[in-house]
């Protein structure tokens, strides 16, 4: 049975869901956007039984004995993401993330109050999206920026306007394995329930059937930590990865490959399904 129980540790998350559905409902009639104040924040560590399930759905249970995976950002650091993005007038059901930078500059403690802050990075405006990266960094009060993460949106104003497409680039890469995983109908609820993050389309079969790709799919941030973990056998210094396609849940075996050549010290890196689609691309380099 999923583990209901660690709800009572999603209050904050809850909360800005509950705001971004009014603001769904009662949109801003505001069109320009106001000056965008940072968001400071210490969290109470993560509590015991949510970092080992946490650890469970990322494959790591048996690593980060004494430290939090880097990661993990996104169960603490999406309400205050959330809480940014409500300071635009903007559609918060109609955001999508393309990607995250990580840099890991250190070690997070699994018991100490984490000490997070967040600030819009960068906010441009086309004809029909709006395109934002948001950073946030968590650490201690000695050690502020342990990990700091870029996570980069789109928000979609026009629904009819054509969509992307993405093809896999034709290229003379050699790439090697660094590792598999699959995910089944549960993942979407149980990273959810990680997380906080309970947008339907990632646990609910009939919200999934009734979306543009038909079936649900995997949390972006899940699909990320997971192919983290198959390269972590070296020390991760910083990883930039773009969300190029869903996983659709349940989906077989998916891999990790990294190019066997570095180019200044930073690997390409990718993640492919049985397919052949790339749902993951972008580069690593190790400390």
């Amino acid at each position: 049975m999923p583990p209901f129980h660690l709800l009572r540790f999603h209050g904050a998350m809850l909360w800005v869901t509950g705001r971004i559905a009014l603001r769904a409902f009662f949109p801003r009639r505001a069109h320009t956007i106001a000056p965008i104040q940072p968001v400071r924040r210490i969290i109470a560590a993560p509590a015991p039984p949510l970092v080992a399930h946490y650890l469970r759905c990322c494959d790591a249970s048996d690593k980060y004995t004494d430290s939090l995976p880097p990661h993990m950002v996104s169960q603490w650091g999406l309400p205050i993401i959330a809480q940014l993005l409500l300071q635009t007038p903007f559609n918060l059901t109609r955001v999508l993330n393309q990607g995250v930078t990580l840099h890991v500059n250190g070690a997070l403690p699994r018991n100490q109050p984490l000490h997070c802050f967040g600030q819009i990075q960068s906010l441009s405006e086309e004809s029909n999206r709006t395109r934002v990266s948001v950073l946030l960094q968590t650490g201690t009060a000695e050690q502020p920026d342990l990990v700091a993460a870029v996570l980069h949106m789109v928000f979609i104003h026009n629904q009819q306007a054509g969509k992307k497409k993405y093809f896999a680039p034709v290229d003379e890469i050699e790439w090697e394995s660094k590792g598999s995983w699959s995910a089944n109908e549960k993942d979407g609820l149980l990273f959810a329930l990680a997380t906080g993050d309970f947008n339907p389309i990632h646990w609910l079969s009939l919200a999934g059937k009734m979306s543009a790709l038909q079936h649900k799919i995997l949390h972006g941030f899940a699909t990320f930590a997971r192919s983290y973990e198959q390269l972590n056998t070296r020390p991760i210094r910083q990883i930039d990865l773009r969300f190029l396609r869903p996983v659709p849940l349940p989906s077989g075996a998916l891999q990790v490959e990294q190019s066997v050549e570095q180019l200044e010290g930073v690997y390409q890196i990718r993640l492919r399904g049985a397919d052949q689609q790339m749902h993951l691309a972008g580069s690593v380099s190790y400390q």
